[in-house]
């Protein structure tokens, strides 16, 4: 029998392993690894590539409204800058309204990636009020597959820590993950208040009005809220060394605590407000960048395992609606796109670099969001039996990044003229290929919802912070 696809004679990569083999492709899974298979349907020639498993994104936000303004990239164009840069999963944030169940704001998202989606999608819920009728919906949603809420600790958003701790209490009961933003929104808002108060409200004062003593001081405590109930937390997006140090002490008093991370803080620091205006306002993003030794903790998180997974946080906005605060780091609305360019960045900046190694990258854009949130083995790896989601890096190409190429509708990138030392060359997803040399090639639509199942803490903690090296 003939398999459907051979991709030939590659290094595959995986959280733990590199080796080269040639993968057999059957029916949209991995259905051999080898050393020699007999020539398939089609061929792909992989022959001083890498191949990894597709990358895994866990945090994004398509087709979103905050505000009253809507992201630049919905389900199709922001899966397809996906696609092209390796990326063949995400789980976006489905955003309950006040006074909308759980349900129907999931039933409002699946909407709206229904037909559109290029790439594989599952959700989290985002609650933006916790009820005695939303706790009570919370079981049910988890055994349907949906084990994951994030809430917000800053002010416009917030739930308020009653009702934080509430939640930690029923999504542990449930065995669901409950998803952080961690930054002190009093804190916020006194330093806001003070600059503006001394006339300083271009965007080049914007990392000064959101400190990193504030999110450190909300990861502590949503960090001690967590031990308090026994609840499983996800910190997204962290970006100061002092939120760092709070997980890492978590960890040791055996909270039950992930770390996320986002391209943009390990690769950017904030020199890149200094220009002030438009510029500086497409930099804008909540939390924001951080200095140079804020970043070099990062690295060396993510180096020895204390930070789990790199997730892009993408919010795209275009320039002209990040311009509209140029002169008001108020009116900019948070968030930056990089889906396509995030992996490619992340290798150069970290493996090409020496900062981590090329297992600890596959672990942090793969295998260890899939495994946190129950998408592995489906999802995250290569071995039989998984999806045949790939994504072959060819280490010896050089590019620079040029957003006028890209698939995002932001119209620019934040890491645009960044030189590249690897880029993907081939995206595969359930074993079609859906990107090629940066085009795309797939179609809108041919991404399936995917439901989740957790597994219990002590069968996945050990291997999702075992790739450091």
């Amino acid at each position: 029998m003939a398999y459907d696809v051979v991709v030939r004679g590659g290094t595959v990569v995986t959280a733990s392993d590199a080796f080269v083999a040639d993968l057999a492709i059957q029916g949209g899974r991995i259905a051999a690894v080898t050393a020699s298979i007999p020539e398939g349907r089609e061929e792909i020639d992989a022959r001083g590539l890498l191949v990894l498993p597709g990358g895994v994104d866990v945090h994004t936000h398509l087709d979103v409204e905050v505000g009253g303004v809507t992201t630049a990239d919905d389900f199709e164009s922001g899966t397809a800058a996906a696609a092209c840069g390796g990326i063949t999963t995400i789980c976006d944030y489905a955003w309950q309204r006040r006074g909308q169940t759980i349900l129907d704001a999931l039933e409002t998202w699946k909407r709206k990636a229904h037909g559109k989606a290029h790439i594989d999608y599952g959700f989290h819920v985002i609650l933006s009020e916790v009820t005695d009728a939303t706790l009570a919906e919370i079981p049910a949603i988890v055994d349907a597959g949906y084990p994951s809420f994030k809430v917000f600790m800053i002010n416009e958003f917030a739930i308020g820590d009653d009702a934080f701790l509430r939640l930690l209490d029923a999504a542990n009961r449930a065995g669901a993950i409950v998803n952080v933003h961690a930054e002190n929104g009093d804190m916020l808002d006194h330093a806001t208040r003070e600059l503006l108060a001394a006339g300083h409200r271009t965007p080049r004062h914007y990392a000064d009005s959101r400190p990193a003593l504030a999110e450190a001081e909300a990861t502590r405590r949503a960090l001690d809220y967590a031990e308090l109930v026994g609840a499983e937390v996800y910190i997204v997006h962290m970006s100061c060394e002092g939120a760092l140090d709070a997980v890492r002490a978590a960890r040791r008093r055996g909270v039950r605590v992930w770390a996320e991370t986002r391209p943009i803080y390990l690769a950017l620091t904030d020199e890149r407000y200094r220009a002030g205006g438009a510029e500086a306002a497409k930099f804008i993003g909540a939390p924001p960048l951080r200095s140079a030794r804020d970043q070099a903790a990062l690295w060396e998180g993510l180096r020895a395992g204390d930070i789990q997974a790199i997730g892009s946080d993408n919010t795209s906005w275009t320039v002209a609606q990040k311009a509209t605060g140029a002169d008001d780091f108020t009116r900019v609305p948070y968030g930056v796109p990089g889906l396509e360019t995030e992996m490619s960045v992340i290798y150069t900046e970290g493996v090409a670099k020496g900062r981590i190694s090329i297992h600890t990258f596959v672990g942090a854009f793969a295998t260890n969001p899939a495994r946190i949130f129950g998408l592995y083995p489906r999802k995250g790896t290569i071995a039989v039996g998984s999806d045949a989601d790939l994504v072959l890096f060819d280490p010896r190409r050089r590019a620079v990044v040029d957003e006028r190429r890209l698939h995002s509708r932001a119209g620019y990138d934040p890491f645009h003229g960044f030189e590249l030392r690897a880029v993907p060359v081939l995206t595969m997803a359930r074993g079609e290929v859906i990107a090629r040399e940066g085009e795309l090639a797939s179609r809108a639509g041919r991404g399936r919802l995917l439901t989740r199942r957790r597994l219990p803490w002590g069968e996945h903690a050990t291997a999702a912070t075992s790739t450091a090296s």
